[in-house]
Formats: C-alpha cells, sequence, structure tokens
C-alpha cells in the first residue's frame, strides 16, 4: 500500500503494487514502469492509485513519459495525460482513444494532457476534454520522445511544466481551479490512447507528494519547501499527516 512518508525526498510510485489499477491496454512493466499502450493502433488505457484521497489537499508531482516507434503512419501517436478524477467508475475509470488519449469520457476530471500526431499540444483540460481551452504548442510524435513533466496544485493553482529531453523544448502554463468541484475524494493517475497511428507509451519514475491544504492558508516559500520536502508518496501502510506552516 502507499503511504506518506517524511522522508526526506518521496521514493518512486512502485508500479507493480497492489494499489495501481490499470485498465485496457495499460501494464505494469517492472517496478517503476508503467505502459499506458503497447505500440499497436486503436488502443486505450489507464492506471490509478486505488486509494482515493480527499480533494481538499494539495499536491505535487513528477514523471518522465516517453513515446516511441515505430509507427504506422510515420508519426508516432497519440499522448497520454496525468488527471485527477472523481468519475462514478473510480479507479477503473477509463475514457476513449486515439485523439482524446483515453481521457474522454472520464467525469469531474482535471489533468494535464500531451498530445501528438498533428495535435502537438500541451494543455490543461477539464472534464475529460483534452481538446478545450488554453494549449500550448509542444512538437511531439516525429521521433522517438522522452518527457519530463513536473505538476504542482498550490493554494488553487494548476501548474506544470514539460521538458522534451529528445529537443530541449520546454512549456508551462497554470490555471486557477478548486479540486473541490470535483467532489469529495478524488484518484490520482494517468491515460493514454492510439488511433490509427500507435507508439509505445510509457511512464515512469513517477513520484506524487500530496499533503492536507486544509491547514493552508498562504504560506511563505520557505514553508512551501519545508511541507513538499517533509510528505511524500512511499511505502507502507497509508497514513496521512498533517502539514504545518511555519
Amino acid at each position: 500500500m502507499l503511504g506518506l512518508s517524511s522522508a526526506a525526498k518521496a521514493d518512486a510510485i512502485d508500479f507493480t503494487g497492489l494499489n495501481i489499477q490499470t485498465n485496457g491496454s495499460a501494464s505494469a512493466l517492472s517496478a517503476t514502469e508503467l505502459q499506458l499502450t503497447p505500440n499497436a493502433p486503436e488502443l486505450a488505457g489507464s492506471a490509478f492509485i486505488t486509494d482515493s484521497f480527499s480533494s481538499a489537499i494539495n499536491f505535487t508531482s513528477t514523471f518522465t513519459f516517453s513515446l516511441t516507434g515505430p509507427s504506422i503512419y510515420g508519426d508516432i501517436a497519440d499522448g497520454i495525460t496525468f488527471i485527477v478524477q472523481n468519475d462514478p467508475n473510480g479507479a477503473l475509470a477509463l475514457g476513449g482513444g486515439g485523439g482524446t488519449i483515453g481521457a474522454e469520457g472520464i467525469q469531474n476530471s482535471v489533468g494535464v494532457g500531451f498530445q501528438s500526431w498533428d495535435n502537438d499540444k500541451g494543455r490543461i483540460f477539464i472534464n475529460g476534454d483534452v481538446f478545450a481551452g488554453k494549449s500550448k504548442p509542444f512538437s511531439l510524435g516525429d521521433q522517438d520522445d522522452l518527457v519530463d513533466v513536473s505538476i504542482s496544485y498550490l493554494a488553487g493553482v494548476l501548474s506544470y511544466t514539460a521538458t522534451n529531453q529528445s529537443t530541449s523544448q520546454m512549456i508551462s502554463d497554470s490555471r486557477v481551479f478548486d479540486l473541490q468541484t470535483l467532489g469529495p475524494q478524488v484518484y490520482f493517475g494517468f491515460t493514454g490512447g492510439t488511433g490509427l497511428s500507435n507508439a509505445d507509451q510509457r511512464i515512469s519514475n513517477w513520484n506524487l507528494t500530496v499533503f492536507d491544504g486544509s491547514t493552508v492558508a498562504v504560506p511563505e516559500p520557505a514553508t512551501w519547501a519545508m511541507m513538499i520536502g517533509g510528505f511524500g508518496l512511499a511505502g507502507a501502510a497509508l497514513r496521512r499527516r498533517r502539514a504545518f506552516v511555519a
């Protein structure tokens, strides 16, 4: 089971543990690597931590995703999302494939999506609609891509930064959002999809830090650093510790 640890640095989440629910084409390849779609067309996959969390939280997360070919139609497709949701299906939630990258149809959700093929965008999206709202151009799919992502939800603002190791391109964006509008509990995870074209799409080295936002007013930057460093998802039984304010 996952737990909140007081370790200075959170350990990567173990994908082979019983705490990860994989759906559709998704599977845990190793303790640190999750495959959302194998290199085949017309697939959708998702994976979620089976423990739900109170939506009255703040969190930070880092992970790396890879999109690799070869592809049937040239560019590899179609992309992945990091998603937080309170869908009626819970950890079993799975959306459609293709350009909707496994997220379309997942209700009560917010996330960050990265689309390849002819979309080539990064975007914060709501309720599974990865085509709506402001996006940032992000070149993916014309080669094998390895992308480092950092995401945070702090004081009601969802932010992300993504850096493509293969091209050195970096994008970032943020959006005001109230996580509690999704409902009282939320699930954390990923989705991915392929369409007529295809890609082997994987997540590796996922770290997730969750702390109780209800105890935090407007902390100083140093206080955020102490909380983020002091709380992480790691090993044994799930236990929640209250964040502190200096």
